[in-house]
C-alpha cells in the first residue's frame, strides 16, 4: 500500500470536486494560508484510500530487498485531466558535465512559455519514473500555463545522494536563460530533492528558486521515529479506523529507516545535513512554498513544521490539507475527486 493506486473512480467525483472547490482558505497564520479540505463525513478515510489500508496486516513488516521495494513504487489506473492539446517529448540535457533525461511538457498553445516548472517524481529515493506523474504533470501544465520538465534523476543505491540532486541542479542550471520563472517541485522523495536543489541554486548564485511546489514531501531524514513527528495518536480519526491508520503509520517509520540507507548507501554522511534534511536548512531559503498532504499522510507532521518554518520566514507560504487521504495521493490522478483539486490548486500558485 506504500504506493496505492486504483482504475476505479470515487462515486460522485463530480460533486465531491464542486464541493472542494467552493472551499475557502480556513486560516491566514503567521504568513501561512491554509486551506483545511476535510472530508464528509470528517475524519473518516476516503473510500478507495481505505480499500488500500483496510488491508493491512497487524505488526506489518515491509520488505527491504531493493527488487520487492521497487515493485511498491510501480503505480497505475490514472486518468489524463486535460481538456486542451499538450504537446509531451522526451529530451536530454546537458549542462554541469552531467546528461539528464527529461520529459517535457506544454500545453500546444503555450509552447514558449516563460514559466518551468523543474519536477521530480517520488519512489522513496530508490524506485518511481517520471512517467508515474506523467498525467498528473499534464493536468499542472495545462492549468498554469508553464513548461513542466520531469526529471528522470539518477535513483539510489546505484548512484546514491548526492546525485539525484546534481541531476535536478543540471536542469535548472540549463534552463535559468530561458525562462523568467523557475518552479521546483516534486512528491514525496522528490519533493526532498527538489528542496535541496533549490538551496544549492543560491548557494551557488545560479539562480533564486522563484516557488516550490510540494505534494506531500519527505523533509527529515533519520527523525526519531517515537517523537512528535510520527505521533499518530495525534491524529483525528473515527474509532473504527484507528488501528488500521496506525498500522500505516508502522510501515511509514520502517520506510523511512529503508529509504534513507538507500539514499546514502552506507555513506559516512551526517543525516542532519539540510540538503539531506530541508526542516533543518534556513528556512528563507524556501519562498513560495505551496505544500499539499493528505489528513492521514504519515508525512504530514513534517510537512506541518516545514511549512510553518517556511512561512514565519518569508510570508508568502500555502497549505493545503486534504480530509482522509493518504500518502502518494497523486497515484489516484483522475480517480480520487481530492487529487484533481490539490493538482489545480498547486497549480495557480506555481
Amino acid at each position: 500500500m506504500l504506493n496505492d493506486t486504483t482504475t476505479k473512480q470515487s462515486l460522485g467525483y463530480n460533486e465531491e470536486l464542486k464541493r472542494l472547490r467552493s472551499i475557502k482558505p480556513t486560516s491566514k497564520v503567521d504568513g501561512v494560508t491554509s486551506w483545511i479540505k476535510e472530508r464528509d463525513p470528517i475524519h473518516t478515510f476516503e473510500p478507495l484510500v481505505w480499500e488500500t489500508v483496510a488491508g493491512i496486516d497487524e505488526n506489518p513488516q515491509l520488505p527491504t530487498d531493493l527488487f520487492s521495494l521497487r515493485q511498491g513504487t510501480e503505480t497505475s489506473g490514472q486518468r489524463d485531466l486535460t481538456s486542451v492539446e499538450m504537446k509531451v517529448e522526451m529530451q536530454q540535457i546537458v549542462s554541469m558535465n552531467r546528461r539528464v533525461r527529461v520529459v517535457r511538457i506544454a500545453r500546444m498553445d503555450h509552447l514558449t512559455a516563460d514559466k518551468a516548472l523543474i519536477y521530480f517524481h517520488g519512489g522513496a529515493y530508490y524506485g518511481g519514473t517520471p512517467e508515474d506523474v506523467l498525467l498528473a504533470l499534464k493536468f499542472v501544465a495545462e492549468q498554469a500555463n508553464c513548461v513542466v520538465y520531469n526529471v528522470d534523476y539518477a535513483l539510489a543505491p546505484e548512484q546514491p545522494y548526492p546525485a539525484g540532486i546534481l541531476d535536478g541542479l543540471a536542469v535548472v542550471a540549463a534552463m535559468v536563460k530561458s525562462y523568467r520563472h523557475i518552479c521546483v517541485g516534486g512528491d514525496s522523495a522528490g519533493g526532498s530533492i527538489a528542496l535541496a536543489v533549490s538551496q544549492l541554486c543560491k548557494s551557488m548564485g545560479i539562480c533564486t528558486i522563484e516557488s516550490h511546489l510540494l505534494f506531500y514531501p519527505t523533509v527529515i531524514q533519520g527523525s526519531d521515529l517515537n517523537g512528535s513527528l510520527w505521533d499518530d495518536h495525534s491524529i483525528d480519526v473515527v474509532p473504527e479506523q484507528r488501528d488500521a491508520l496506525h498500522r500505516s503509520y508502522q510501515l511509514f517509520e520502517q520506510l523511512d529507516t529503508i529509504m534513507s540507507g538507500y539514499y546514502v548507501a552506507d555513506q559516512p554522511v551526517d543525516l542532519t545535513a539540510p540538503l539531506l534534511s530541508p526542516l533543518l536548512a534556513d528556512p528563507a531559503t524556501f519562498k513560495n512554498v505551496t505544500l499539499l498532504v493528505g489528513e492521514y499522510d504519515p508525512f504530514r507532521l513534517q510537512d506541518e513544521v516545514f511549512v510553518q518554518q517556511a512561512g514565519q520566514a518569508n510570508g508568502d507560504a500555502h497549505y493545503f490539507r486534504y480530509g482522509g487521504i493518504s500518502h502518494a495521493f497523486l497515484n489516484f490522478t483522475g480517480n480520487v475527486p481530492a487529487v484533481e483539486d490539490a493538482l489545480a490548486m498547486g497549480a495557480k500558485l506555481i
